[in-house]
């Protein structure tokens, strides 16, 4: 029996100072100026250690063996073999996070019309190697409120229009430290016999040249109110730009697993449209109403040198090589798989022996050798020129970017009553429904509990009513007439087409329903103002996504993997009571 006790100290220093001056005494009325200059110093720091201690009586407690981390005895194993107690302690020191900071705006305004404001920003982060570590970020706005010129006085149905448009640079140093350079990690070891600890390395190389990672935003947009003001939103028009992309990239065959560069540039275009109105007012009753959308469409507009990028969400350990792929005009998430072609049925194959070998033009299945019998998973021969499924079958089967998403809102008050609802959509977007895979097959397990599109009745089975293994293929195909899901027998993980869903919704967030007493009730115990409401969370979904939540995703250990739902738990329901008093 063994025990191991982690300690992690982290202690985090930040300092920020602003000095904001108003100008607007120095020049004419008109005219509004103010000035801000800043500077910031973060740091953080951390400290883990690691306890682990071996050979406790396995009659020890886990408390007992947490509070006797020293206690190091001699047991007897099962075998008859003794085994020495021992106590190990390692302390592992973080690099140090540092980030200092110095930032200055201009905010002019003439007459409430025309808004200029300027930003620059320089950033020093310790993630970066000498030379690279300091970053430099200009931005500016401009906006011109339509409204308040002359010739827009008449318009009687317009309360405010005001146009905008910025231009500016933004940086991410969003890495882990330490990547810059050689770090190594002293160990305790009972395994060598001239050394009581060791120096090792870790399993990412440095990279001294990283440098920031910088994002060009270009903005426009329109504010506007209409029917004094009943009726408002605003329309965004973007175009972002960034370069220097920080990923870790998989560097296999070099004696490290990965290793942090910058490569490539990305694009994001879209439009952002939000509406908000009182649709009912009268004296006894408001209906207020909220909807907002948006279209956004991104795209890999470099990849360096490299033509392109395979990334593993990993839920399948190696079994599966790679799921996602990056390529040169496409967006992030597109997944890549076979392509489902049903199941074998039982005149694909002839008995021969115990074994069931494929007739001649029959598509043999070499990914999964396993499949390659009556009821078995059947995928599609894309190239079409071999009759055999392998990895160069491996097609774009997904795309986890949705085309848009967007949520609306009603608020409704009346006769002492306020009800309040939102609702958020998600439309265009595919799941990778890894549980779907795993859940329904026998890999690597031979018992094990299945989803129940699994159940009998829906998937092949050899087992006839009777109990008897069945092997003639006209009765097989004649038991399996009505069921659809093939085989469960499946000897390793697959990542096909089948697994991958429409992950579009809609979703009930919450509605609250409250009730506020009249003051004359309420006053006469002396309370202001008495309202009892109740919250109900998560209230209903609508979607065709079979998964628990269309809402998931789980693999972003790397941003090349989105949209992998795996052993997500399940989003709860929640009521809440309440009462609000105002005395």
């Amino acid at each position: 029996p063994a025990s191991v006790w982690t300690n992690i100290d982290a202690n985090a220093f930040r300092n920020t100072n602003t000095l904001n001056m108003n100008l607007d005494k120095y020049i004419p009325k008109a005219h509004s100026l103010t000035v801000l200059l800043g500077q910031e110093i973060i740091v953080n720091e951390i400290l883990t250690t690691t306890m682990e201690g071996q050979g406790f009586p396995d009659f020890f407690t886990a408390k007992q063996a947490w509070n006797f981390m020293n206690y190091r005895p001699n047991s007897m194993t099962e075998s008859g073999t003794t085994v020495t107690g021992s106590t190990t302690i390692n302390n592992y020191y973080g690099v140090d996070d540092r980030l200092a900071s110095f930032f200055g705006r201009v905010n002019y305004n003439f007459k409430d019309r025309y808004l200029l404001s300027a930003t620059m920003r320089a950033d020093g982060s310790s993630r970066f190697y000498k030379g690279n570590q300091w970053g430099y970020f200009p931005s500016g706005a401009f906006a011109w409120r339509l409204s308040e010129e002359d010739f827009m006085k008449n318009v009687q149905w317009l309360d405010n229009l005001k146009w905008r448009l910025s231009f500016g640079a933004a940086g991410n140093n969003n890495i882990p430290g330490g990547q810059t350079q050689k770090l190594m990690s002293s160990r305790s070891t009972s395994n060598l016999s001239t050394a009581a600890s060791i120096w090792t390395a870790g399993n990412t190389l440095d990279n001294p040249d990283l440098r920031w990672e910088t994002m060009i935003t270009r903005n426009t947009g329109i504010d506007f109110n209409l029917f004094n003001f009943r009726l408002g939103g605003t329309v965004d028009l973007y175009w972002n730009n960034t370069k220097d992309l920080l990923l870790e990239f998989p560097i296999a065959g070099s004696g490290y697993a990965t290793q942090f560069q910058n490569m490539g540039k990305a694009e994001n275009k879209g439009v952002e449209i939000t509406l908000n109105g009182t649709l009912i007012q009268t004296r006894k009753i408001t209906l207020d109403a909220n909807f907002n959308i948006g279209f956004n469409k991104s795209r890999v507009v470099s990849l360096g040198n490299l033509p392109e990028i395979t990334a593993s969400s990993g839920w399948a350990s190696s079994q599966i090589t790679y799921d996602y792929k990056v390529l040169v005009g496409q967006s992030l998430g597109v997944m890549y798989g076979y392509i489902t072609d049903g199941r074998y049925s039982a005149d694909n194959f002839d008995r021969v022996g115990s074994n069931w070998v494929a007739k001649p033009g029959v598509v043999i299945n070499e990914v999964c050798p396993s499949c390659n019998m009556p009821g078995g998973l059947k995928l599609k021969d894309v190239a079409g020129d071999d009759g055999i499924v392998n990895k160069d079958d491996i097609v774009e089967i997904g795309n986890a970017t949705p085309k848009f998403t967007g949520g609306f809102g009603l608020n409704v008050k009346g006769f002492g009553f306020d009800l309040s609802t939102f609702f958020t959509f998600v439309y265009g977007n595919n799941i990778y429904n890894a549980n779907k895979i795993e859940w329904t097959s026998t890999a690597g397990y031979d018992y094990r509990n299945m989803l129940t599109t699994m159940e009998s009745g829906k998937r092949w089975t050899f087992i006839d009513e009777s109990g008897k293994y069945i092997t003639d293929p006209v009765k097989l195909d004649a038991m399996n007439a009505n069921t659809t899901m093939w085989s469960p027998y499946v000897g390793n993980f697959l990542f096909h087409s089948w697994a991958v869903e429409d992950g579009s919704f809609l979703r009930c967030n919450n509605i609250t329903l409250g009730y506020t007493l009249p003051k004359r009730l309420s006053s006469k115990a002396y309370i202001q103002s008495l309202r009892l409401y109740c919250t109900l969370s998560n209230v209903f979904i609508i979607t065709n996504y079979t998964g628990f939540d269309p809402e998931v995703d789980t693999r972003r250990q790397t941003p090349l993997t989105p949209g992998v739902d795996y052993s997500a738990y399940p989003r709860s329901k929640g009521t809440t009571l309440g009462i609000n008093m105002t005395f």
